[in-house]
């Protein structure tokens, strides 16, 4: 596995969360040489040397963030919450899954790596009765930076994973301690590549990522509600969603992109050739999961800011066909709106 007027409030708290970040790994350590300094040195010195110490630090400090938004469905008996590829509510309501990344850079390239992970939940769609508007998820600990390089390509981005479910909040979260998730070592990266003199560029979020979970059989309501057993979650998921991106103007790009998601699931044998698109049942098979298709209009006005408002739907019948009910969705039932926000803050 942050809405309407919860937009202000996550803007205020990445806002707080990086002052914090700065006051408490610069302020206390300025004042410090500021106070020692004062005696042996006259007062420009010793502010110049907390300018130095601040920037320094900053050098050092590194904060990204990413947000997918799951918006309404087109048909008007899903707006209430984003329909999954069988017209399923895919979650309790319209949501923001939110990716904050605090980087302490170790140098140029690699960096600490603590990614904190948030859902914020606009509405109860589903009206249920443990319905909450926050929805914490487990941290994940690892190594970022750029991974890999080339001209005109770079690929950058976090080896991580999850902290174990048994931990206490914050240290673990919603869906580990629901799915009793273990560890689960895997990557999230973008991709990007822009031919030079090229208004087409290829971007993606690569998330290839592989689960051990204390009990198989463990999982959340809201996948349930889905339509989805414990035995239907990852066990090795090999994930990513590339976009072609063709320039307009200097901070407008007009966008399609696909979902491709090609899994063992935990009740799927170890032969990647049999294969199914039905994601849920008692199948054996590995999954090509919804290849969700999306259009939409990529704004970037600086490096702190990239918006991909979109619309997308599964067009492949096959897959809109559930196991356990042998009903099929139509394709304007797995229509929805959706969003990325991303960004480099420090």
């Amino acid at each position: 596995m942050a809405r309407g007027g919860d937009m202000g409030k996550i803007s205020s708290c990445i806002n707080g969360v990086i002052a914090s970040a700065i006051l408490i790994c610069g302020g206390d350590s300025v004042a410090q040489i500021k106070g020692s300094s004062s005696s042996i040195a006259p007062t420009g010195q010793s502010q110049a040397d907390g300018e130095r110490i601040k920037s320094g630090l900053k050098s050092r400090i590194g904060i990204t963030y990413f947000s997918f938004f799951d918006g309404p469905g087109l048909d008007p008996d899903l707006r209430a919450f984003p329909p999954n590829q069988f017209g399923r509510p895919s979650d309790d309501g319209l949501n923001f899954f939110n990716v904050i990344s605090f980087r302490y850079k170790l140098n140029e390239d690699i960096a600490l790596d603590l990614q904190t992970r948030s859902v914020i939940l606009l509405n109860n769609g589903v009206e249920s009765k443990q319905f909450t508007p926050f929805r914490w998820e487990s941290p994940r600990v690892g190594v970022s930076g750029k991974l890999a390089a080339g001209k005109d390509w770079k690929l950058s981005g976090a080896v991580n994973t999850d902290l174990p479910y048994v931990l206490p909040s914050p240290f673990t979260g919603y869906t580990s301690r629901e799915r009793q998730i273990l560890f689960n070592p895997g990557v999230f990266a973008n991709f990007s590549y822009q031919p030079s003199g090229s208004r087409w560029s290829v971007f993606s979020v690569l998330s290839p990522r592989y689960f051990f979970y204390a009990d198989d059989n463990a999982l959340e309501p809201q996948s349930r509600r889905a339509n989805f057993s414990g035995l239907n979650k990852p066990e090795l998921a090999l994930a990513l969603s590339p976009t072609i991106n063709y320039q307009v103007s200097e901070k407008t790009y007009i966008t399609s992109g696909v979902v491709l998601d090609y899994r063992k699931q935990v009740g799927s044998s170890w032969n990647p050739f049999q294969a199914s698109m039905v994601n849920n049942g008692n199948s054996t098979a590995w999954r090509l999961q919804p290849i969700s298709m999306q259009m939409g209009v990529t704004y970037e006005p600086s490096s702190s800011l990239r918006i991909y408002p979109f619309i997308q739907g599964v067009p492949i019948g096959a897959q809109r066909v559930s196991a356990s009910t042998g009903s099929q969705a139509s394709f304007a039932e797995t229509l929805r709106v959706g969003m990325w926000i991303s960004g480099t803050l420090l």
